[in-house]
C-alpha cells in the first residue's frame, strides 16, 4: 500500500503516547510505502523542526531518506485539485504522481477532494487510517 501523508497527521503520530502512533510504527516495520516529493521533505523539515528542534529533525529526516519503505517521486505536472489553499496541492499531486493508494489528512480542503469524480482520490483522515492499521 502506498500513501502520502499531510504534515499535520505525520506530526501527530510521532509521539510514543499518541492515539495514532501505529500510523509511525507502521511506517518503521515497512508496512505501506510512504510517497514524499522535495516539496513535502522540506515541508515535513520545517515542521518539525518547530516543534522538536535540530537534534530530532535530522533523525527523523535520516530514519526517512534511509528508510526501504519510502518513494520519492519527482512531480512534473500539477494538478492544481486544491483551490482555497494552493500550499496542499503538494500533497495532491505527489497522490497523483506516485499512483498512491491513500492520502491521509485533516484538512479541510484535501478532504474535499474525495467529491471530485476526476482525478479520483481516496482521502482518509488519520483517525481512520490509523483504523484501518489495527
Amino acid at each position: 500500500m502506498k500513501i502520502v501523508l499531510d504534515t499535520n497527521c505525520f506530526v501527530s503520530c510521532i509521539g510514543k503516547r499518541s492515539p495514532y502512533r501505529n500510523v509511525f510504527d507502521g511506517f518503521l516495520s515497512g508496512s505501506y510505502i510512504l510517497c514524499v516529493s522535495t516539496d513535502i521533505l522540506l515541508e515535513y523539515e520545517e515542521i518539525f523542526f518547530q516543534k522538536w528542534g535540530q537534534a530530532v529533525t535530522q533523525n527523523l529526516l535520516a530514519r526517512l531518506i534511509r528508510a526501504e519503505n519510502i518513494e520519492a517521486v519527482t512531480v512534473f505536472f500539477n494538478f492544481n485539485s486544491v483551490t482555497k489553499d494552493a500550499d496542499d496541492n503538494k500533497f495532491a499531486d505527489v497522490y497523483l504522481t506516485s499512483n498512491a493508494d491513500i492520502l491521509v489528512s485533516n484538512d479541510t480542503q484535501l478532504l474535499k477532494l474525495n467529491q471530485i469524480d476526476f482525478p479520483a482520490f481516496k482521502v482518509l483522515t488519520l483517525q481512520q487510517f490509523s483504523a484501518m492499521l489495527l
